[in-house]
């Protein structure tokens, strides 16, 4: 159950930062500088680029702001109770393994020189793609 719950409450994350991102290009940001700066304020990481310049010096922007970092500091409670609810209630052994299994698989995938090529080639093409856009 606590596991569902958590499956809800990221779509629920994931749909307020699209909920976000339409209102901060709503206010004139470009979607790629909005998405980057919500999800940035949701974390709390705090990036401090020009681009943080133009939320903070806009009053709409800072007032949505303000409820995404109060939003994300909630988040990130409900979303530890629940996994330490989780976890008091039963450590489910063989779940954890097949996380950490998961992690270590892709790790070492992106190790492979192939698989690095072919990213490498990959992240270039968009860059370019963007590039020939602006």
């Amino acid at each position: 159950m606590n596991i569902l719950f958590l499956f809800i409450y990221l779509i629920i994350i994931l749909i307020v930062i699209e909920i976000f991102v339409i209102l901060f290009r709503l206010t004139g940001l470009k979607v790629e500088v909005s998405r980057f700066q919500v999800i940035s304020m949701m974390t709390g990481t705090g990036f401090t680029t020009d681009e943080s310049e133009q939320i903070l010096g806009h009053p709409i922007r800072r007032k949505l702001a303000t409820f995404l970092i109060l939003f994300g500091a909630f988040s990130l409670a409900v979303i530890i109770s629940s996994i330490s609810q989780f976890l008091a209630q039963d450590i489910r052994m063989t779940e954890i393994l097949s996380i950490a299994g998961t992690v270590i698989f892709i790790f070492c995938m992106l190790k492979l020189s192939v698989i690095q090529r072919m990213l490498t080639k990959y992240f270039n093409k968009e860059l370019i793609k963007r590039k020939q856009k602006k």
